[in-house]
């Protein structure tokens, strides 16, 4: 079988003393009350079934300018029910903005982390060797 796609953007692995290098991507994260759109680094996590995991920091940040959440979730990890609030943000990743669930942790930072219900609707070129992502598109 032949991959028949055309690579369009390039991601390099982030690579950290002690753990295996592991897919990020820059996103764009857009909500009104924050005025302008927030450049980040995510880690692709093809486990993670929700959209979005805002890391502390990000999730600080947005909360200074959005007054209430807009909703609260509990994420299930491994049997383990984690409490958060969810927002209602506009990601920006492969060239195309998404409307989609964003989860906060209430304690903890698990980090700024994508998960299925974006990658599902995206093409994503995993080139492990070379510790590196690319997006995708199909030839026209």
């Amino acid at each position: 079988m032949k991959c028949k796609l055309e690579l369009f953007e390039e991601h390099k692995y982030l690579e950290e003393f002690g753990v295996e290098p592991y897919p990020v991507v820059q996103v764009k994260i857009y909500r009104s009350e924050l005025k302008y759109a927030i450049n980040t680094q995510a880690l692709v996590d093809t486990g993670f079934d929700e959209a979005l995991i805002l890391s502390r920091p990000l999730g600080d940040f947005i909360t200074n300018y959005v007054e209430k959440p807009d909703g609260f979730e509990e994420l299930d990890a491994a049997g383990l029910g984690i409490p958060c609030d969810t927002y209602i943000l506009d990601v920006f990743i492969a060239n195309r903005w998404f409307r989609v669930k964003a989860h906060l942790p209430q304690i903890g930072n698990l980090g700024t982390i994508i998960g299925r219900k974006i990658l599902n609707r995206l093409y994503l070129c995993l080139r492990g060797k070379e510790n590196k992502l690319y997006l995708a598109k199909p030839f026209v």
